[in-house]
């Protein structure tokens, strides 16, 4: 009988929620789902630029999104927030940033809640350039991208050029 009850008061709160045009995770039936601040920026390789200047400064981990390293780039026209992925993948290719270095980004800009940010996906800094996004713009610093050999991504850095 007490079984009986909790089957019946279960079906009761199904059909209200089913009535109330929400979810079970409180979320309005049709309502597209919210993007986290943690997923990744969309990346869109038509709007790619190259852009140079000199690095204002360097910060191996933002505190506002998108995550990772970041620099604040004095061009011609202004500076711009420029997102470099995880530090970690700077560092594992022993590629290093400092104030005052002159660098030359290919990428993409992206809007956020904050602004806009540049996406990186090659780096150049004197001789050493570094692939950062593959060319459909997903970031290389993901698990995936740690089985590139070094010949492989020596191999997407010399195909990094403008478009």
């Amino acid at each position: 009988m007490r079984r009986m009850n909790l089957v019946r008061i279960a079906g009761y709160l199904s059909v209200l929620l089913l009535f109330s045009g929400y979810t079970a995770s409180g979320q309005k039936l049709g309502e597209r789902p919210r993007q986290s601040a943690t997923r990744s920026l969309a990346y869109n390789a038509t709007q790619e630029t190259m852009i140079e200047g000199t690095v204002l400064s360097y910060s191996a981990e933002s505190a506002t999104p998108p995550m990772g390293a970041h620099i604040v780039l004095q061009t011609a026209s202004g500076s711009t927030d420029v997102h470099l992925g995880a530090a970690s993948y700077l560092e594992a290719n022993h590629f290093s940033l400092a104030k005052g270095d002159s660098v030359r980004v290919v990428g993409a800009s992206s809007a956020t809640r904050q602004g806009s940010v540049f996406l990186v996906r090659v780096i150049q800094k004197g001789g050493q350039s570094l692939a950062l996004r593959t060319a459909k713009g997903a970031p290389l610093s993901r698990a995936g991208a740690r089985a590139l050999s070094p010949a492989q991504r020596s191999q997407l850095a010399i195909q990094a050029g403008p478009r």
